[in-house]
């Protein structure tokens, strides 16, 4: 009876892949004229990889500015939308409060003396 290889019995090794190598490979499918699986194919990746390192690092379409590389670059970022969105919740807050008071009746005549 043959004994099975090594490579037949063994699954490949899991390749990892830094920040940079990821980044790059998003920049290949965002500024050429390439697809996402043409560029999986030269890189030798699977096409699901590179969709889900383009969740991460690809820019946003609504994003206000470009996307924080480092930790330091993103502590600004979150301070001034931790600002925005304070405001956003007060504004929320207001319009809340001027809808009730305008959508109550009003009664009819003139307002009695409660005693």
């Amino acid at each position: 009876m043959k004994q099975p290889t090594r490579k037949e019995t063994a699954a490949t090794p899991r390749r990892k892949f830094d920040e940079t190598y990821q980044r790059h490979a998003v920049e290949l499918t965002l500024h050429g004229d390439r697809t996402v699986i043409v560029v999986a194919k030269e890189l030798e990746l699977l096409p699901w990889q590179l969709y889900e390192w383009r969740k991460f690092y690809a820019p946003c379409p609504g994003a206000v500015g470009p996307v924080p590389q480092t930790m330091e670059d993103a502590v600004p970022a979150n301070a001034r939308l931790r600002t925005e969105l304070i405001r956003m919740r007060e504004r929320e807050n207001v319009l809340k409060k001027s809808s009730g008071i305008l959508s109550e009746t009003p009664e009819s005549g003139m307002p009695r003396l409660k005693r």
